[in-house]
This record gives C-alpha cells, sequence and structure tokens, in this order.
C-alpha cells in the first residue's frame, strides 16, 4: 500500500518530466538537419559535421541535460510537512507504518522513476537515429545515463530534504532552484570550489574520445567513479538526515 501511494503521489510529477525527455529527444534525432544548419558556436574536439557531435551538444551538454536537471527538482518534492500544507498528513499519519517507512518508501520509489527517466535517452536516441539512418552508441548513451542518475540524485535529494524542512508547495522546489543556481556559480570560480564538482559539467562529461570508421563517437575514459561515489553518499547523508528530521516534527 505504502509502494502504491508513493507513486500515486508522484506519478504526474514524473510523466511530466518523462514526457518532457520523450519529447526533447524526439526533436534532437528527428529535426538534427535542420538545428546543425543553425549552429552557431563551436564545441571544441568536436568534428561537426558528425551525428554524434549534434546528440551531445543539444541533449546531453546543452538544453535536454539542463531540462532534466530542472524537472529533477520537482520529482524531489515530498514530505510529511509538504502534505501537512495539503491537510492530508493526518491520514498518512494514521496508517499502519512507521514515520521512517513512509519516508523511505517515498525516498525509493522517487529513485526508481529516477532510474527510468535517466535511461530514457539511452532508449531512444540510439534507436530512434536508426529510423533516420544515422547511428549512435549505445554505450555512449548509457555512460550518460549513469551521469544523469548520479547528479540527479543529489538534486533529487537536495529538494527532498528541503521540502522536509521547508513548509508551503512549492517552497523547497525554488529553494533548490536557487541552491543549484548557487552551486553553478560558485564552482564556476576555480579559486572557491573545483570545476570538477560542477553537477551540470559532471552531468555532460565526456573525457577522451575517438572515432570510429563510421565517424562515431566512443568514449575511452571510464566513468569518474570516485566522483560519483562521493555524490551518491552525500545524497544519502541528505535522505538519511531527512528521515532524522521526520522523526522528531510535530504534525
Amino acid at each position: 500500500m505504502l509502494w502504491y501511494k508513493a507513486w500515486r503521489e508522484s506519478r504526474t510529477r514524473f510523466w511530466v518530466i518523462a514526457l518532457a525527455v520523450i519529447g526533447f529527444s524526439l526533436f534532437v534525432v528527428l529535426f538534427h538537419s535542420t538545428i546543425q544548419s543553425g549552429l552557431s558556436y563551436p564545441l571544441r574536439g568536436f568534428r561537426e559535421d558528425t551525428y554524434s557531435a549534434h546528440v551531445y551538444k543539444f541533449m546531453y551538454s546543452g538544453t535536454g541535460k539542463g531540462i532534466f536537471a530542472f524537472l529533477v527538482i520537482f520529482l524531489g518534492l515530498g514530505g510529511l510537512l509538504r502534505e501537512q500544507t495539503r491537510r492530508t498528513a493526518v491520514f498518512t499519519l494514521a496508517l499502519p507504518a512507521t514515520r521512517v517507512q513512509l519516508v523511505v518508501t517515498q525516498i525509493v520509489v522517487g529513485l526508481l522513476e529516477l532510474a527510468t527517466l535517466s535511461l530514457l535517452p539511452a532508449l531512444l536516441i540510439p534507436a530512434l537515429s536508426m529510423m533516420v539512418h544515422q547511428y549512435y552508441p549505445l554505450g555512449e548513451a548509457l555512460h550518460f545515463s549513469i551521469l544523469w542518475f548520479a547528479c540527479g540524485s543529489i538534486i533529487f535529494a537536495t529538494a527532498f530534504l528541503l521540502s522536509v524542512i521547508l513548509r508551503g508547495e512549492y517552497t523547497a522546489a525554488v529553494a533548490c532552484y536557487v541552491a543549484l543556481f548557487l552551486e553553478l556559480v560558485i564552482s564556476s570560480w576555480p579559486s572557491l570550489l573545483p570545476h570538477r564538482l560542477n553537477l551540470m559539467w559532471t552531468m555532460g562529461e565526456f573525457g577522451t574520445m575517438h572515432w570510429d570508421a563510421e565517424h562515431s563517437l566512443l568514449l575511452t575514459d571510464p566513468l569518474p567513479e570516485m566522483r560519483l561515489l562521493t555524490i551518491m553518499l552525500i545524497a544519502l547523508g541528505m535522505f538519511v538526515f531527512a528521515v532524522h528530521i521526520t522523526k522528531k516534527q510535530d504534525f
């Protein structure tokens, strides 16, 4: 029952994000010729006439990545304090489950939804590319799906923690957006924070690449495992803190 309840509460936000990712994936693949003809800036290290460079520029390094990061904020809205604003907290607390079970279920369901959303481009772009007689490596798409999930998990965790602390329907979303913006600004100053801690940069990191016989981009560097592990551990700490706060709150 708790799993179904968590899904019912988040499914509208999940489908909105899914439709946005699907829609932009279709746009990038099906209208690539039109977009390529209007490119106004070079991408260092890429061959501008390649299909892989086009996909990377618009999906994994540009607009697609930004859409995903912004909408994940809304996926992370949850917690019992938000239910109190909607006057459903009393009903939820009357269920035969502890507060820890209620909150952990919301977190797990949200992470499963995040994983699904992160995989959507990897499933869509290689398949759609064949429809327009192009090729995009599945391994490369999965590389970015892992990066999106790891970085998205800390955005999700931040939004969830803020929704546990702050009252209001969208107060936590605004606060999370401001926090993400400040992180981008601070990390753009290497003297204050290494640029590798920039979440948006990490989401689109490709490292070293080479070109196969079909002129397709292939990644050769491994994933930044230690950095992703650090991000996941920080997100886990935020979830634990959110659970601890919920246990102490007076509803």
